[in-house]
């Protein structure tokens, strides 16, 4: 069969009508072997294709191409059709183009026909290269991502996904392509993220999950998962994000225990805006209460409103400093107001915050110290302020005067100073207790406050010393003050059920020099009111140049008594007191003088008054102890028997040392302490309390003597002889003076010696000046007496040789 006219044994005129190319060959052997096949019939489609019969499929049919010419063998050998997809062909000089192809054989021909598939061929080029490029992107993504396509049920349902694409990053986390995805995701604990797979490849929205945890074999893990459904495909891509999960955890965490330590801190804290007033941003309870308010009563309100007027300008400093770029803290002790309207003193730590590099809040740490500012302020009060009375003490004393001293320069006028001191005070304490007497203290403290103008300051210096400094226009204004001041104490008060009258005795220097020290005033002060309690007949005194004058040759005694016991200056005489009946030396009174390098020989007449003010009679007095106790070990070497008398001075006796230097003076000595006989006025037991005669029954109690000195003419009270531990009398000079002259004297002394004899005490007559009032005395039954006539006082040496 050959030509356009050829035909089949059967009929294909129908297949002319057949769009599709369509055509008939039969085969050409070689031998055996098929070696091409002729083409008898060619459609017209196959025709246009440059078919026609008589060509051979082998050399020019537009469809033969290794290996293709292979399955029309292949077909026509076991009679089974063979489709072959998007063969590559050309019509006529176009360019290729590619078919479906079906080969079949129909009895002993072989038809083929083909279908033009150029565009599908292409439209899945242009796919295949599309998805190399998509895949070739994500292959190179540095998150792991896979391309998914649903698995379907019967129904059409998605129930699972299969990959077929996973990129290097994915397969590092173990993803392959064909790996079904159902079982592993719930083995990783992601069962809502498959399921939210599931929902878009149904055709739901792009999916976004933050913070998947994935239950990892190495440890957990936490994904954050994007997927969308591309081209009927599943695309997902996950970043490990457990680093940046952990960092966030931390720091929620860390904000979380911020907020508690700010919430819960026990001290105050706020956040406030770097603003003109600070706008609170946070207020912790602990702020808030500080306040009696609560944190929301604060927040979104400026700092000032809670702020003392007066400290809210260097509040405002402080935030000008941090928005200038200070960034050191700033610590300051400051005012708020409570919601009550009292003030509490806070303690603030503040330091600037920076976002971006710019201040922008001002974190405060603030410490209620309210309480410590009472203390301290009370502590101040005390350091400045007698805590009995609450009048100034010394130091602020001192302050106001230097004051008023300058005030003087602009105002003008006179500085006065006022030196108020309680006339036997003493006795109120020994007699009705110290209690009684800190009473009277504060009831004179407030009599002297009462009286003065607001601008005087009243201060306790020590005891019962009082100063008042105020201005005045002259002396006399000066002298009114005082002369109010000792009404004002003298009226009677009532303590402990009694009542009693107070007299002070009032110094008062007047200064119209600002120049004028403060030390220097209340000098002249003290020494017009010494003045006033020992030698005025007023209750007050003004300082002046006679004062003056005395003030300094008082200062001059006191630096010579100093002298005296640092240069060994004092000396002891001894004057002898003789047994009237022998006429023998019993016992020596030891006399003390100073010897001045330019005045000489000075008795304690000359001394004795600024000894006891200046309290040097203390270490005098224990001189004299020793030097008296050692002077008597050596006479008793010859004379065993012998006494010797020492005057003690009323500071020695009230300062309770007494006993301890006269122990003291005996041990140095070793001299046996019933040697020793000491001598007190009767002024110094006067209102004596109980430690005052518990300090003499221990001089006694040690063995020594005690005599009253010039007996009879003090504040005499037959008590004394009873309660206090006396051993013997001595008859003041006064009365042996008018013996034999004046019976009255003769009469007292008569009465002295019958007493002293009733009560089993020695007696020694002083003064005896003439042998009348020997005579006297002998003739009066007195067992011994001392006196010019006697012996005047001596030395150790020349008494020495009267014990022969």
């Amino acid at each position: 069969m050959a030509g356009d006219d050829a035909r089949p044994g059967w009929a294909v005129e129908a297949l002319d009508e057949v769009l599709d190319p369509v055509v008939v060959a039969h085969p050409v052997h070689d031998g055996a072997r098929i070696a091409d096949f002729v083409l008898d019939y060619a459609n017209p489609a196959a025709r246009a294709w440059g078919a026609a019969p008589g060509v051979q499929v082998d050399a020019g049919l537009g469809l033969r191409r290794a290996p293709r010419f292979s399955a029309y063998v292949e077909a026509y050998s076991s009679g089974r059709q063979v489709s072959l997809s998007a063969v590559p062909s050309r019509l006529r000089s176009e360019p290729v183009r590619f078919v479906d192809l079906r080969i079949t054989r129909v009895a002993d021909r072989l038809v083929l026909t083909w279908r033009d598939v150029t565009d599908r061929v292409q439209a899945e080029q242009a796919a295949a290269a599309a998805e190399a490029r998509f895949e070739a992107v994500l292959e190179n993504h540095p998150d792991p991502s896979l391309l998914a396509r649903p698995v379907l049920d019967d129904a059409d349902d998605p129930v699972d996904l299969r990959v077929w694409f996973v990129n290097r990053a994915a397969r590092q986390w173990g993803g392959q392509p064909g790996l079904l995805l159902r079982e592993p995701m719930v083995a990783l604990g992601a069962d809502e993220l498959f399921e939210a797979y599931l929902e878009v490849a149904r055709g739901g929205p792009p999916v976004a999950l933050d913070g998947v945890h994935l239950a990892e074999p190495d440890g957990a893990r936490v994904v954050d998962v994007r997927a969308a459904r591309v081209a009927g495909a599943i695309v997902a891509t996950w970043r490990d994000s457990t680093a940046k999960h952990r960092a966030e955890q931390a720091l929620v965490e860390s904000e979380a225990r911020f907020r508690m330590a700010f919430d819960d801190a026990p001290v105050g804290m706020a956040i406030a805006d770097v603003a003109p007033g600070g706008r609170y941003v946070q207020v912790n309870a602990a702020f808030a209460a500080m306040l009696g308010r609560t944190p929301d009563e604060m927040v979104g309100h400026l700092g000032a409103e809670f702020t003392h007027p007066d400290d809210v300008e260097l509040d405002s400093a402080t935030l000008r400093r941090f928005v200038e770029g200070e960034r050191a803290p700033f610590q300051r002790e400051k005012r708020m107001l409570h919601a009550d309207g009292s003030v509490v003193w806070v303690r603030k730590s503040s330091a600037p915050a920076a976002v971006h590099g710019h201040p922008t809040y001002v974190i405060t740490h603030v410490q209620d110290i309210t309480e410590r500012r009472a203390v301290e302020a009370e502590l101040e009060r005390r350091a400045l302020h007698d805590p009995l009375t609450g009048l100034a003490n010394r130091s602020l004393l001192l302050d106001h005067l230097g004051v008023l001293a300058r005030g003087l320069d602009r105002a003008g006028g006179h500085l006065a100073v006022l030196y108020l001191d309680l006339d036997r005070f003493k006795d109120i304490n020994d007699t009705l207790g110290h209690a009684a007497g800190d009473e009277v203290l504060r009831e004179v403290a407030r009599r002297i406050g009462a009286v003065l103008r607001a601008d005087a300051t009243a201060a306790r210096l020590a005891g019962d010393e009082f100063v008042v400094a105020t201005r005045v226009s002259d002396d006399l204004a000066a002298v009114r003050i005082a002369e109010r001041l000792h009404a004002a104490v003298l009226e009677p008060l009532r303590v402990s059920g009694r009542e009693l009258v107070v007299r002070p005795s009032i110094g008062v220097a007047v200064s119209d020099d600002g120049a004028t020290q403060a030390e220097e005033l209340l000098r002249h002060a003290d020494v017009a009111m010494y003045h006033a309690k020992h030698h005025s007949s007023e209750p007050w005194a003004l300082y002046d140049d006679e004062l003056h004058a005395i003030a300094v040759n008082r200062l001059a005694i006191e630096e010579d008594l100093r002298a005296g016991l640092a240069r060994a200056r004092f000396r002891l005489l001894y004057q002898p007191i003789r047994d009237l009946d022998s006429g023998r030396v019993v016992s020596a009174e030891a006399l003390l003088r100073l010897e001045h390098p330019q005045h000489g020989t000075l008795t304690p007449a000359a001394f004795l008054d600024v000894a006891e003010d200046s309290r040097l009679i203390l270490p005098i007095g224990a001189w004299v102890l020793d030097e008296a106790a050692r002077q008597l070990a050596l006479w008793r070497r010859r004379r065993p028997d012998l006494t010797v008398s020492v005057n003690v001075s009323p500071r020695q006796v009230h300062h309770l040392v007494l006993r301890d230097q006269v122990v003291h003076a005996a041990q140095a000595a070793d001299v046996d302490p019933a040697g020793l006989q000491l001598e007190i006025t009767e002024r110094v037991l006067l209102g004596a309390g109980d430690d005052v005669l518990a300090e003499l029954l221990g001089v006694t109690g040690a063995g020594c003597g005690l005599a009253i000195d010039d007996f009879g003419t003090g504040y005499s009270s037959l008590a004394y002889l009873t309660r206090f531990p006396v051993s013997e009398v001595k008859i003041d000079r006064a009365f042996v003076a008018g013996l034999g002259g004046r019976g009255r004297d003769t009469a007292v002394a008569e009465a002295i010696l019958g007493l002293a004899g009733s009560l089993g005490l020695g007696a020694v007559a002083e003064g005896v000046e003439t042998s009348e009032q020997l005579e006297a005395l002998r003739a009066l039954g007195c067992p011994r007496a001392q006196g010019f006539h006697l012996g005047r006082p001596m030395s150790a040496e020349d008494l020495g040789a009267l014990l022969d």
